[in-house]
């Protein structure tokens, strides 16, 4: 547990030296401006989901890539590899605090429209739990398939294009969710499950969409994190980083 919390304040130390933290605030508060000045608060079920998979989720897989590889570049991932920290324990530290540091983003982005909206219009608040549990589990889900990707690369630049590609992927749900197309294939893409949850923060979901919306979600963080292990013990660890 003492090597863990010493690789959390690590980690939340690096982040917010390479200004993780300002870039995340500061999107989620531009986001928060223009969702006030261009949305309705009735259109919110529609729209907070979809830009958790736009923009919160794409700006999760950069910073994912962002940190491994700043950490192979300066040497302190081969350091860790023989530190008695383990496997396991480096990905959770990841993976608390990327999930976290994509959850505040959230936060200011729909408090902030919530709070602007209040100001000109009556404003229902969405099921709060319902709506973090769906954050948290989308943002745990784009950080373990950024570890995924990223342990495969060395320099950012190589990064970018397979990432682009997986990106456009992940985030094709917000076609589903919007209604232009509802073909129940766009339910198979991993993004899918928690962004029902947080639809189901707004508006009342149907048994299925319950049971699909919690277990799908289960399902995948464990399936990942079991890949995101096996990637980085053979990518990182067998390959000597």
């Amino acid at each position: 547990m003492s090597r863990l919390l010493s690789a959390l304040k690590m980690d939340a130390i690096i982040q917010v030296r390479t200004n993780l933290y300002t870039i995340g605030i500061s999107a989620g508060v531009i986001v928060a401006i223009a969702l006030w000045q261009l949305s309705r608060p009735e259109q919110l079920f529609l729209v907070i989901p979809t830009l958790m998979l736009l923009v919160v989720g794409g700006s999760t897989l950069l910073y994912v890539a962002g940190l491994i590889i700043f950490e192979k570049d300066e040497g302190t991932l081969k350091a860790t590899i023989v530190s008695p920290l383990r496997t396991s324990e480096y990905l959770w530290s990841k993976i608390i605090t990327l999930t976290a540091l994509a959850t505040l983003e959230a936060i200011v982005m729909i408090g902030g429209t919530m709070l602007l909206m209040r100001f000109s219009t009556d404003l229902t608040l969405p099921n709060i739990p319902l709506l973090l549990a769906g954050i948290v589990a989308i943002g745990v889900i784009y950080t373990l398939i950024g570890i995924v990707l990223v342990v495969r690369y060395n320099a950012i630049t190589d990064f970018l294009i397979p990432m682009s590609g997986v990106a456009v992927v992940l985030q094709m749900p917000f076609l589903y969710f919007l209604g232009w197309v509802t073909h129940p294939l766009f339910l198979v893409i991993p993004t899918s499950a928690p962004t029902m949850l947080m639809q189901g923060a707004y508006i009342p979901l149907a048994d299925w969409q319950w049971l699909y919306g919690i277990g799908y979600t289960t399902i995948l963080i464990g399936g990942l994190a079991w890949w995101a292990y096996r990637a980085f013990q053979w990518h990182i660890i067998m390959k000597g980083g």
